[in-house]
């Protein structure tokens, strides 16, 4: 391979290279936006599940743009499990969930994810204690 030959593939493998970095990196802010959405539909479905197994409320508390916690009422309010959101992916709520023994939900609430980019992902609760993320 002569001199010229490599540094006509190094230009080539460059050029692949700065087209390609900016579309893996917002794959992965895609991937850990989609991850905390599926991470905070998870521990809805836990906190269901919680209420319904120790006949109690549980419900998904929002303490900070970074952080939440999962609660179980015991004559006040307990933190089962703290969760803190990845780098770079913020959480707000409309209102607190608070999942009954029976598995439904009052009030019906919508937390949202966002990213730096402005991405957003919503997860839903219904009256039922369905949850889903849009």
């Amino acid at each position: 391979m002569t001199l010229i030959e490599s540094c006509l593939s190094l230009a080539i493998m460059t050029s692949v290279v700065i087209i390609a970095v900016p579309a893996l990196l917002q794959s992965r802010d895609d991937y850990d936006l989609n991850s905390a959405a599926r991470d905070v539909a998870t521990k809805m479905q836990s906190a269901r599940i919680r209420a319904i197994s120790g006949s109690h409320d549980c419900r998904l508390n929002v303490t900070s743009s970074a952080a939440y916690d999962i609660e179980c009422f015991d004559a006040v309010w307990n933190v089962v499990e703290p969760v803190v959101m990845p780098k770079g992916v913020t959480i707000a709520e409309n209102t607190r969930p608070t999942f009954h023994r029976l598995g439904s939900v009052v009030p019906t609430a919508t937390i949202t994810l966002s990213d730096g980019a402005g991405h957003q992902k919503k997860v839903i609760v219904n009256n039922v204690g369905r949850v889903r993320i849009q």
